[in-house]
């Protein structure tokens, strides 16, 4: 059953009523007992602001502080009268103890009250209390409960919080300036209101308003009244920034003093006050007349910071300017006036234009301005200055400015020059050269393989005037997983550091890995025996040098005996076995790092099997150059410790000692040279003689593969009843080739006695093969069957062309089957012989080895065909990839002298196939060129007979 309303809720609503009636008055009471207070507080800090003198903070914080206190007070009694509500128990017993004929009705009422709402008596207890409540509530008059809860003193309260007020408000009203002053000491704290003293003051002159040109001197004067001080001082504080600065003030004996203030250059605020400023006057302003004037002008020009340059600056006179572009340029104008906001004005178009601050700097001086631009475009400047007043300069003058650009940067990739292949497992140095006009940024390096790319390598540069820079990485193959037929991608990218960075990316370096033999194929196809020489010739080259200067050293000690024996007190003595003992340790030191070298000296698979033989003989030499420099070192010690220390002049004893050890290690070197030069430089140079030899066998054998195709040409034209002009033209270009051969027929018969007689002491049988050869070639008549096929093939009968060069091919392959191959065999068979009879040394598989070069030389001296000389670890050949591997081809003096031999007569052997390294064969027809490239000794020939082949051209191209 749902509860019913009590009969008491409207005494309880009235009970309510009266509890906000009650807060409101409370609140009133709280506000008009406070504002008694917070008024007394008012003259109380007036009387201490005339006693100390507050300064504006105080006197702040003072009228901020009464302010606070009645917000504070307003706050709190807005939330009482608001928010806060007595219990209901209060209210009534407040209402009772006003209102006597209540007695004790209220709070008997809400205590039935309650026990009629309590949930935990019986159903009967509550409707009884309910029924009590109800007659209890019909007695009660609520509607006087509002009116009996009003504050009763409230009229009392409000008659002594007016008291404080009207004493203030008579005060301020009957006080006269003076009062009137101290309430705007705290009304407006910063404003210009002397505190009260017994001495007052007052600026005379100059008057307010007064207005002085800018740097002129003014007097100001001040004058007191009441008590006059023994001493007054003036304050002038600058417009802006600047500090104030007080002088002393001279008496003058009337109550004035005056104090002269020299070249006024800010507008100032003065005051005249005492000591302690516990009298002071009000504030007087002196303002400027400004007229602003040029004066002398400079320019500061800064290259963009990325470039390095330092800054520099000039005298300007408004001529015309030329600057990099972002280059910071900065004029500073000066004028007999404080500047202000004045303008530089950049005219690039007739219609477009850019203007830029021209303003004082901060840290002065103020008579001069600067405004500041970044060059980005040419054109004209004008220059507008203006004073702090806004007043423009009479004058505006103009310049020119004409802005350079910054290039991008050059890169290249130096090392490798081009496409090459590489070795694996060769560690491949690449070098990357990048330049640019004003600082690079930075250099990367990408690497790789088989079309994947790893992290690039970066050289980053913190200095902006890095202009140069060489990025020099080694490749590990073999840590980089390149194998046989990997393709190593390189290339590079610089990035200068303008602000807006430009790149430049090198072309695409591409690198074939190939495998140890096939780049020793490729050498020994470029390569012969003397350039493989010079490698050793150099490591020979420098141990002699070191021979040399043991000598030297020798010489030296022996100049030291011979001086000590004429006079043992000689003072050059110590200086010069000093000397001689520092050189002999250097040369020792020279020594070990070259027996370091020899220990290490060449490849584990070398171009030539016989190599291996020259390695192991260095190798062993390398440990009898450490041992004799270690012995060396131990008999200089020990000849030193026969005497007296230095200073002293050394004995005869430590000057021998000296020289045996020095004599008895030039004794060694030498023989360890002869040693070498037997056991090294003497095979290498028989067996450059017999490969020269070998050489003519196979370019014997390309001849006659030229032959062949000269032959296989000529034959589609033999059948032809009637050439054309584009036969004839064809038929005199083979002609050419065909009288080029005959003379390198020629050639080569010469050059084979001539090898035959160089090698005939050493390798018999080789040379008297070589002389069979050139004696069937001569026999034949090869050169003259040459010519009489060019001569046909020149003058277009095509019938006789192909049978002549058919029949000169036949003969050389007869007299190659006849000469050759058992020729080749008596090659080997004395090679072999020599090497392992008269020098003790395996030839392996060298003969084969031997037998795949194409450097052919002419008699007359020079390399020719396909070969390379001067090589530095890699082969190279026109229209054809380098090959970089661990070997280098020095052109030596044994190849120098190969070159040189002969009769000086000829003029090379050009023409001769090229050999290409991505096969195994070079011989096989499909791996040659049927394009040949003419050389200067074709086309001297073609030169000499052009006149003759004109007019055979000219009489079998016109019509009849």
């Amino acid at each position: 059953m749902k509860d019913e309303p009590l009969p008491s809720s409207s005494v309880l609503d009235m009970l309510r009523r009266a509890g906000a009636v009650e807060a409101r008055h409370r609140a009133l009471r709280l506000v008009l007992r406070s504002l008694v207070w917070i008024a007394l507080a008012v003259p109380l800090l007036m009387v201490a602001d005339i006693l100390f003198h507050f300064s504006d903070g105080v006197r702040l914080a003072g009228s901020l502080g009464i302010a606070v206190a009645i917000a504070l007070v307003l706050a709190v009694a807005a939330v009482i009268a608001c928010f806060a509500r007595p219990p209901l128990l209060r209210i009534a017993r407040l209402l009772e103890s006003r209102d006597p004929a209540l007695g004790s009705k209220l709070v008997n009422l809400l205590q039935l009250d309650a026990n009629a709402r309590s949930a935990e008596g019986s159903p009967l207890t509550r409707e009884l209390a309910g029924q009590a409540v109800a007659q209890a509530a019909s007695s009660v008059d609520t509607a006087a409960f509002p009116v009996l809860a009003r504050d009763p003193q409230r009229f009392r309260y409000l008659r002594r919080a007016l008291i404080v007020p009207v004493l203030l408000m008579a005060i301020t009203l009957f006080g006269g300036s003076d009062a009137q002053r101290e309430w705007l000491r705290f009304l407006d704290p910063h404003g210009d209101h002397p505190p009260l003293s017994f001495t007052r003051l007052e600026i005379e002159k100059p008057a307010a308003g007064t207005s002085i040109l800018y740097g002129e001197s003014v007097v100001v004067m001040a004058r007191a009244r009441g008590h006059i001080p023994k001493e007054l001082f003036l304050t002038a504080r600058p417009d802006g920034e600047g500090a104030p600065f007080t002088v002393a003030m001279i008496p003058r004996g009337d109550g004035t003093f005056i104090a002269p203030l020299e070249k006024i250059h800010q507008p100032l605020e003065i005051t005249a006050h005492t000591r302690g400023e516990s009298s002071r006057s009000q504030r007087r302003r002196i303002d400027l007349i400004l007229t602003p004037q040029i004066g002398p002008a400079m320019v500061t020009i800064a290259p963009p910071a990325y470039t390095g340059q330092p800054a520099r600056e000039l005298p300007f006179r408004f001529t015309g300017l030329q600057a990099l572009e972002g280059t910071a340029i900065t004029f500073r104008l000066s004028s007999n006036r404080p500047l202000g906001e004045g303008k530089v004005t950049l005219l690039t178009a007739p219609d477009k234009s850019a203007d830029f601050p021209l303003l004082p700097a901060p840290e002065g001086p103020e008579e001069s301005a600067s405004a500041s631009l970044t060059a980005t475009a040419s054109g004209r400047l004008s220059y507008f200055l203006v004073d702090i007043a806004g007043h423009a300069a009479t004058e505006a003058p103009t310049s020119t400015l004409t802005v350079t650009r910054d290039l991008p940067p050059a890169i290249t990739i130096t090392t490798p020059e081009r496409d090459a292949f590489v070795v694996e497992n060769l560690k491949l140095p690449l070098v990357i050269d990048a330049t640019d006009d004003y600082g690079l940024r930075s250099v990367r390096l990408h690497v790789g393989i088989d079309g994947k790319f790893g992290e690039p390598v970066v050289a980053e540069f913190d200095k902006p005037d890095v202009r140069r820079h060489r990025l020099e990485k080694n490749l590990d193959l073999a840590a980089l997983g390149a194998k046989a037929d990997s393709e190593i991608t390189v290339f590079a990218e610089a990035v200068d550091t303008r602000p807006e960075p430009q790149m430049t990316r090198t072309g695409t370096r591409k690198m074939g890995v190939i495998t140890e033999e096939q780049y020793n194929d490729f050498l020994r196809k470029r390569a012969d025996v003397a350039m493989i020489a010079g490698k050793y010739e150099s490591l020979l080259d420098r141990l002699q040098k070191k021979v040399e200067a043991q000598r030297e050293i020798e010489e030296a000690l022996k100049e030291l005996q011979e001086k000590q024996a004429k006079d043992p007190a000689d003072k050059e003595l110590e200086s010069g076995l000093a000397k001689a003992f520092q050189e002999q340790d250097d040369l020792n030191h020279e020594l070990e790092a070259l027996a370091e070298e020899m220990s290490d000296f060449g490849r584990e698979d070398p171009v030539y099997d016989f190599e291996k033989e020259l390695q192991e003989q260095l190798h062993e030499q390398s440990k009898t150059l450490r041992e004799s420099a270690e012995k060396n070192r131990r008999e200089s010690e020990k000849a030193l410790e026969a005497g007296p220390p230095p200073p002293q002049s050394p004995t005869k004893e430590q000057l021998d000692g000296m020289a045996q050890a020095a004599q008895a290690q030039r004794e060694r070197l030498e023989g360890e040279r002869s040693a070498a030069e037997k056991g090294v430089q003497e095979p290498l140079q028989d067996l450059a003689q017999l490969h020269e030899l070998m050489k003519d066998f196979n370019l014997f054998k390309q001849l006659e593969q030229q032959q062949r195709e000269l032959a296989e040409q000529s034959k589609a034209y033999e059948e032809k009843k009637e050439l054309t002009p584009d036969d004839r033209l064809a038929m005199r270009e083979m002609g050419a080739k065909q009288r080029e051969l005959g003379r390198k027929l020629d050639e080569l018969g010469r050059k084979l006695k001539q090898d035959a007689e160089a090698a005939k002491e050493e390798f018999p049988q080789a040379a008297e093969s070589a002389q069979q050869l050139a004696d069937a070639m001569d026999q034949a008549g090869m050169p003259g069957m040459a010519r009489d096929a060019a001569q046909d093939m020149l003058e277009g009968r095509a019938d006789g062309a192909h049978p002549q060069a058919q029949k000169l091919l036949e003969e050389m392959e007869k007299l190659f089957a006849e000469n050759g191959q058992p020729g080749l065999q008596g090659v080997q068979q004395g090679m072999d012989q020599a090497l392992r009879l008269d020098r003790g040394m395996n030839p392996g598989d060298s003969f084969r080895q031997m037998m795949q070069s194409l450097n052919f030389r002419s008699p007359g001296g020079g390399p020719s065909g396909a070969g390379a000389s001067g090589m530095m670890a890699a082969g190279q050949v026109p229209g054809e990839a380098d090959v970089i591997g661990g070997e280098s081809l020095l052109d030596g003096p044994l190849s120098r002298a190969m070159a040189g031999r002969g009769d000086q007569g000829g003029d090379g052997m050009p023409g001769s196939p090229t050999a290409r390294i991505d096969a195994a064969d070079s011989g096989k027809p499909d791996e040659l060129s049927s394009r040949r490239t003419a050389t200067p000794g074709s086309s001297s020939l073609l030169m000499e007979y052009e006149n003759i082949a004109d007019a055979y051209f000219r009489r079998l191209t016109t019509e009849k």
